[in-house]
């Protein structure tokens, strides 16, 4: 499959089937979420995955946000001591960020290859995901992304919004023309 039509079919996807995912699969795509970038090249970003059924049960308690059945999840976290180390209050508070936001991005695309789906979530308590899955308190979790097999009789097309989908040309104001 072609990198951008993995793009264009990917869609936030809430219901699942009823069946796990492959630790093979799991591991691929927390290697995709690897391999994107980090600010300085600094290892900060660490990647947890996530398909004990009791553990995913505690997240939905602590999840608003997690409002599937996904029999799996993909946790992209920051060491905040290594990228304050390694790049000072940028690296902690936005770098790593944006890095974690490209490494779900990996992880979505690379799920579309694999005939699976994905929904991001940040809708969660903090301190309750750090309990749960006993994260020490230098580290941030930046987003989950639950993970499944996609329930085909549930996938309705999204209707996007007024505005979603402006493209600027050079200057703020001026649309680009196709």
């Amino acid at each position: 499959m072609e990198a951008l039509e993995a793009i264009f079919k990917r869609v936030s996807v809430r219901h699942y089937e009823d069946r796990p995912v492959e630790k093979e699969k799991l591991l691929l795509l927390a290697k995709a979420a690897h391999k994107a970038p980090t600010g300085g090249n600094t290892p900060y970003r660490r990647v947890m995955i996530i398909d004990d059924p009791k553990t995913l049960e505690m997240i939905k308690k602590i999840a608003p946000g997690f409002l599937s059945n996904a029999p799996a999840a993909i946790l992209i976290y920051t060491d905040l001591t290594v990228a304050e180390r390694g790049l000072g209050r940028l690296g902690r508070d936005i770098c790593s960020l944006i890095d974690s936001g490209a490494a779900a991005s990996n992880v979505a695309v690379a799920a579309i290859q694999l005939g699976l789906a994905t929904c991001f979530t940040k809708s969660y308590s903090e301190v309750g995901m750090k309990q749960v899955l006993e994260i020490p308190d230098n580290f941030r979790t930046d987003v989950l992304v639950q993970v499944g097999y996609p329930a085909h009789d549930r996938l309705r097309p999204i209707k996007r919004k007024a505005g979603s989908d402006v493209v600027y040309h050079n200057r703020h104001g001026v649309l680009f023309n196709e």
